[in-house]
């Protein structure tokens, strides 16, 4: 992983915290109150099989958003939701040999409400695309896909994320199945009716084959509260994960011509 990566993985880090490893000496650290990012414990997916993992906000809290870290080029996000006080992580580990992931969640104090959209089955080597839509009055602050295992094994949980992203009231989830049986697709929205902001990066350019990242700031003086990413129906998702101050999305062109990635970020002033 390139250098870029690696220093907002060290922001990140130096401002989380690791769920089910708190003492009385570690509270949880906002990146700026009243958010706060808290990273999961890292879990093991086996080779060409499926996961899917869970961390849960603390002290109240409940997630505004949320994403997936992954070791992997060979990892492909499935799932990226939030549920009930945490928030759920599902990936395919397309490798030979095991490999690590973790959720994470970016937990508020803020009022919010989870709304859906019409799940749809998605067939194999088919895409397909579920909007969900916040009430009038109502902004995205975050969301995501499921389309994560319905069981285990190689066969199981192999429809891709290739678009999380906000659109106004709305957030839409797109995925491609490239596994041997029917899933199904929900994509869900966190909601809430104080001001926020969505941003979008400039695109970055991924060559037939190549896996590269999109990273997007939030405004001076705004923290995120979600985000994710969107580009060719070709270009699926290695991992989506909050930055103190923005948002970063890795993904792989499956594609047969060069694709663009684009990372979008709902930014909101704590």
């Amino acid at each position: 992983m390139g250098r870029p990566r690696l220093a907002a993985l060290g922001a990140l880090f130096a401002t989380i915290l690791c769920a089910g490893e708190t003492s009385a000496d570690t509270e949880p650290v906002p990146a700026q109150a009243p958010h706060t990012i808290t990273v999961g414990i890292p879990h093991t997916v086996g080779p060409h099989s499926a996961g899917t993992s869970n961390v849960p906000c603390q002290g109240g809290r409940f997630p505004s958003g949320g994403g997936v870290l992954t070791t992997s080029n060979g990892v492909f996000l499935t799932a990226t939701w939030p549920s009930g006080i945490g928030w759920d992580g599902d990936v395919y580990n397309e490798t030979d040999t095991p490999q690590t992931f973790t959720p994470v969640a970016i937990c508020t104090l803020q009022r919010h409400t989870t709304r859906f959209g019409t799940s749809v089955n998605v067939p194999p080597g088919q895409t397909a695309t579920v909007r969900a839509t916040c009430d009038p009055g109502q902004v995205a602050t975050g969301g995501g896909p499921n389309a994560g295992a319905r069981g285990t094994g190689s066969d199981s949980g192999q429809a891709y994320i290739s678009q999380s992203s906000d659109i106004g009231q709305q957030w839409v989830g797109r995925v491609t199945n490239h596994g041997p049986r029917f899933m199904i697709l929900q994509t869900y929205v966190r909601c809430a009716d104080t001001p926020h902001t969505a941003y979008a990066s400039g695109p970055t350019r991924l060559a037939q084959g190549a896996t590269g990242t999109a990273h997007v700031e939030c405004g001076p003086g705004e923290v995120p509260t979600g985000g994710g990413g969107l580009g060719n129906p070709a270009v699926d998702f290695n991992e989506s994960f909050p930055t103190t101050t923005g948002w970063t999305v890795r993904a792989t062109n499956h594609g047969s011509v060069p694709l663009d990635l684009f990372a979008r970020v709902t930014c909101t002033r704590p």
